[in-house]
């Protein structure tokens, strides 16, 4: 994966217009520079035709996105989610709001933010490709550094009264602030899949039982080769059980703590590697391990999920053995954000995308098990009580965890900077070896 560091000094000198937006209905949570009357009065940066656009209220936007086309780039491995977001979310956009979605689909998004790095140094400060990005960690904090996001816009869409932005894990993005630069959509936590008929009910939930159930069933374990963040998340894990916990990546990174837990990690993956699937001659990508685990080639799939597998089982892709767990030290969890470039063509349908998205209308559908079935950044008690009614009725799916058993074995994501580190020390250590 390519890295952006070294162009924060030459982009250090792109000032982003910040722009004004007064929501129809006071946030819950007003910027800390908004005056009573819950207006932000931030002075734009004197960039001349090249401002970003100024709305004076939320009615400014939806006149502005009447019409409009939003080009969201997006990860697009998932054809079911692909196809749920042009279904719940483009539908709704174009019947209430004449809001076209263009859903662009990306593997990684990395690439996204390279694209908008270089438009950025080639001037191109209006006019970008990229409207709004599904986005957060170390790419959120590339963006937000080098002064390439618009707003801050968050917190004052109309439906920011249903976050409660008083909780760290939504007022920073892997240890970097938001500060309004960014809107949340969905919660995430890792989870590992794997299937009873070939492990059997018990699965190996700690990382040492893992590590000798692979030895003794060589072939039928992998997991997705970085720069797949799926295979990012694997590893960082290991980062987590090699210092006992996730107290050391926390903070600022800190190259005398990755060299004394890195080596326990390079060694417990070379280890395995010679029992993975095909001998770990090859590492497969995310949407291939679901393939994998579906054909019992495999014995295990993994991922930000807790759902996928009961939905993977309920569409017959997945057999109904399959099941999930979190290993016993915990799984990372995180929250699914949205950003708009600070050069975005359309950023007023993009506010309008994730105002949507936090709406009871569109939480709902997100949270019900028989449709996305994903965990929700919101405050369910900030909603109408018939939402929280029907919020208690949803029924889990066959192999989806209680939420009280994620919540208690959630982990909280490494800074960025801890991400970027350990991305390049398993090519070099694991993929090159």
């Amino acid at each position: 994966m390519q890295r952006t560091r070294k162009l924060y000094s030459l982009l250090a000198l792109l000032i982003v217009g910040l722009f004004v937006l007064a929501a129809c209905t006071a946030p819950a949570s007003a910027p800390a520079e908004a005056p009573a009357g819950g207006q932000a009065e931030a002075a734009p940066a004197d960039t001349g035709a090249d401002a970003a656009p100024v709305y004076e209220s939320w009615d400014d936007v939806l006149a502005a996105a009447d019409g409009a086309t939003v080009n969201w780039f997006m990860w697009g491995g998932s054809d079911t989610i692909n196809a749920n977001v042009d279904k719940d979310i483009g539908g709704p956009l174009k019947e209430q709001y004449n809001i076209t979605l263009n859903r662009v689909p990306i593997n990684d998004m990395a690439d996204t933010v390279n694209k908008i790095l270089d438009e950025a140094a080639a001037g191109v400060n209006t006019g970008g490709s990229a409207d709004l990005l599904w986005i957060n960690g170390e790419n959120f904090k590339t963006l937000k550094k080098a002064g390439l996001l618009y707003g801050p816009w968050a917190q004052d869409i109309p439906n920011a009264k249903y976050v409660n932005w008083d909780d760290p894990a939504l007022a920073y993005d892997f240890g970097y602030p938001i500060e309004g630069y960014e809107s949340p959509w969905g919660h995430a936590q890792f989870v590992m899949e794997y299937n009873t008929a070939i492990v059997g009910e018990e699965a190996p939930t700690t990382w040492e039982d893992l590590q000798t159930w692979i030895h003794d069933n060589p072939g039928l374990f992998t997991y997705p080769a970085i720069p797949d963040f799926t295979g990012s998340v694997f590893v960082r894990h290991l980062f987590y059980w090699a210092a006992g916990g996730p107290d050391p990546f926390l903070g600022e990174f800190d190259q005398a703590t990755f060299d004394e837990y890195a080596p326990a990690v390079w060694a417990y993956l070379n280890d395995i590697e010679p029992d993975l699937w095909r001998g770990g001659e090859t590492y497969p990508e995310s949407p291939v391990m679901a393939d994998l685990l579906a054909n019992q080639e495999i014995a295990f799939n993994m991922g930000y999920g807790p759902e996928h597998a009961s939905t993977q089982i309920r569409e017959g892709a997945y057999p109904d053995t399959i099941r999930t767990f979190v290993f016993d030290t915990g799984t990372l969890a995180n929250n699914n954000f949205v950003a708009i470039p600070f050069n975005a063509s359309n950023p007023a349908p993009a506010m309008v995308l994730a105002n949507y998205i936090l709406s009871p209308e569109f939480q709902l559908v997100l949270q019900d098990p028989e449709q996305w079935g994903w965990l929700s950044p919101t405050d369910s008690t900030r909603y109408p009580e018939d939402f929280q009614q029907a919020l208690a009725s949803f029924k889990l799916g066959p192999a989806t965890l209680p939420p009280d058993v994620l919540a208690s074995h959630a982990l909280p994501e490494p800074n960025g900077d801890w991400v970027t580190a350990i991305e390049q020390g398993w090519i070099e250590n694991v993929l090159q070896k």
